[in-house]
Order: structure tokens, then sequence, then C-alpha cells
């Protein structure tokens, strides 16, 4: 009996990894699908579109005290962090020893893992922060402030 209940638990313990694994990739990629819409909707709305749409939508970003705006520099900080990360990977892999032997250029090819390795997704979360900022001067204080606040090196010097 005591085999049994410890391959029961194995089992279990295997499905909780799974499902683990399972959750933090659903997370992820709603994560990612809801920066690509807001990435969307700020390259298509402008000062003319209707119902003061652009307005709208940058009004979102200041109200709850800003709290989207914290989100927006959480996330811009996370995937600086890892596509770095993925850059820093490259440059130590066997991969990019035999691309530089094979005379590819090895620049262009960490330029590669950075933007796979989170690049994108950092750019389009630039991207939205840049929109929000531009379109509230609220906003832009806020961010800056947040920038500052988790010392990353783009806001400036805290006075």
């Amino acid at each position: 009996m005591n085999e049994e209940n410890g391959t029961e638990k194995k089992k279990s313990s295997k499905k909780m990894k799974q499902v683990v694994v399972a959750n933090k990739d659903w997370y992820r990629t709603i994560e990612e699908n809801s920066i690509q819409i807001l990435y969307g909707l700020t390259r298509h709305l402008n000062d003319n579109s209707p119902h003061d749409a652009k307005a709208r939508l940058v009004a979102k970003f200041v109200e709850n005290e800003s709290e989207k705006c914290d989100r927006m520099i959480e996330l811009c900080l996370k995937y600086d962090a890892k596509m770095r990360h993925a850059e820093y990977m490259y440059f130590k892999s066997d991969e990019a020893e035999e691309a530089e032997a094979s005379g590819i250029d090895i620049d262009m090819a960490a330029l590669n893992a950075k933007l796979e390795g989170g690049g994108e997704i950092f750019h389009r979360i630039s991207s939205v922060i840049a929109c929000a900022a531009s379109g509230s001067k609220r906003c832009h204080e806020h961010l800056l402030h947040q920038l500052r606040t988790q010392n990353s090196g783009i806001g400036g010097k805290l006075h």
C-alpha cells in the first residue's frame, strides 16, 4: 500500500506541475495579447477618431491613481530585463561562436535573439507608454516618476 501511495503522490505532483506550467503559459499569452491590443489602439487612434476615442483611451491611464501607468512601467521593466537576458544568453551561446566563425553578422543575430526574447513586446509596451505620456501631462509626469522610482535609468535623475 505504501508503494501505491507513493506512486499516487508522484502522479499528483507531476499533474500539479503541468497545471502550473499551463497556467503560466495562459497568463503570458493573455498578457502579450492585451499588449498587442493596446498597441493596435495606440497606432490607429488619433485626435480625429470618432467619439474622442484617443482621449478616452488616455483617460484610462489616469484613473484609479494611474494604476494602468504603473502596470505598464512594471511590464516595460519586465520585458526590458527579458530581452537583455536573451541577448546576453545569445552572446554566451555556442550558436554565437558558430555564427561569427561562419561570417554571419553577429550583431544582427543578437538583435534577432533580443527581439524574440521579449524585445518585440518591449517595443509595443514602450509605444503604449509614449502614447499615454504624449496624451496627458499627468500621465507623463507619473510615468517619469515611476521610471525614476524604479531606478530604470530612463527617467532622469530624481531631485
